[in-house]
């Protein structure tokens, strides 16, 4: 038996020696697989890792990208609006500078009020202004009717339409209720489906011919350069009178008007042409660059006074002011209208809204 149990415990350990390596070399085997597996998890971890880091710096450099841009539109935004603030500040002083020369007869080294343009560097910009005497232009409340009619005539309408806007014009302004053979009171306005009616008092702005029946936004921005409420005259000061007005008052329509259309008047004979806009350095003191007609001015003394200040960077305002002068007392102007006006004087340069 002792025999037996040797034998046994022989064949038992002989066995278990023999299964160890077996099992050992499937540990392994199995070690080797899971390392395996592990490293190619570990590869697809970190690729996964390495794309979210790349999407994040796509994202981060969109929102800088996006950042930068907005921030360089502010900055443009906010030099612009120093460029315009000081465009508009030049033409407000050549407004006022126009004023001074406005105070000084022409032959004393007053400023013509002709159109013609004066010039000058001042602030770092450039200043060009010119003055248009309103005794020149034709009153829409005094006016006479025939001129309107030629004035519209000029424009391209014909007798029929020419006749109707002026007998409007007219119904606009007068106080009473009659219409006119070809006019307009409130009964037609009201049958045009306009909520206004005739006003039934005089013009106090050019502006407010909007309302007349019959005229229209185009038409208006081709006869407003000729109209005016300040002078008060029947007739225009032919010397001062803007190129728009002599262009259509044919010699012609001048005689059919007889004496009025001579009266006050100094136009000059024989002066050369205008010449082209000087492109000399400006001095800091106005000088003429474009040079109109005349000397004269009427007895009216309301001007409309064109002014435009341009930057070295090509911002440009316009401001349009008219301006009473009295030369007396404490207050020797007084402005009727301030408001910005259309670029003239700087063409091709960028225009300040």
């Amino acid at each position: 038996m002792p025999a037996l149990a040797s034998a046994a415990r022989v064949k038992i350990v002989l066995g278990y020696s023999t299964y160890l390596p077996l099992y050992g070399s499937r540990m392994n085997k199995a070690s080797d697989q899971w390392q395996e597996t592990y490293s190619v998890l570990s590869v697809g971890r970190n690729g996964i890792a390495l794309v979210a880091v790349l999407w994040v710096l796509v994202l981060l450099s969109v929102m800088a990208a996006g950042l930068l841009r907005d921030t360089r539109v502010e900055t443009n935004i906010a030099r612009n609006l120093v460029e315009n603030t000081k465009a508009e500040a030049l033409a407000d002083a050549g407004v006022y500078r126009a004023v001074l020369g406005l105070l000084a007869p022409v032959d004393q080294g007053g400023w013509r009020v002709d159109g013609t343009v004066y010039a000058w560097a001042y602030g770092g910009g450039e200043i060009r202004v010119s003055v248009q005497d309103e005794g020149g232009k034709i009153d829409l409340n005094k006016g006479q009717d025939a001129l309107l009619r030629i004035l519209f005539n000029s424009l391209g309408l014909d007798d029929q339409e020419s006749a109707a806007l002026a007998d409007a014009i007219v119904d606009f302004r007068d106080p009473d209720d009659l219409r006119r053979l070809n006019g307009a009171e409130d009964a037609d306005y009201a049958l045009a489906g306009l909520a206004h009616e005739a006003k039934d008092a005089p013009f106090a702005a050019v502006e407010e011919l909007h309302q007349v029946l019959g005229m229209t936004p185009a038409l208006y921005d081709r006869v407003a350069p000729s109209l005016t409420v300040y002078s008060g005259l029947r007739s225009p000061h032919l010397a001062t009178a803007p190129r728009a007005v002599l262009d259509f008052l044919s010699a012609a329509s001048a005689a059919a008007f007889g004496q009025e259309f001579s009266t006050d008047t100094t136009v000059q004979e024989g002066e050369p042409a205008p010449p082209p806009p000087s492109t000399s350095p400006l001095s800091a003191e106005p000088e003429i660059i474009r040079e109109g007609r005349t000397t004269a001015r009427s007895r009216v003394n309301v001007y409309t006074i064109h002014a435009e200040g341009r930057m070295e960077s090509g911002a440009v305002f316009a401001r349009e002011a008219v301006v009473r002068v009295t030369g007396r007392g404490e207050r020797p102007y007084r402005f009727h209208a301030w408001r910005q006006g259309r670029r003239l004087h700087f063409p091709g340069a960028e225009e300040v809204d």
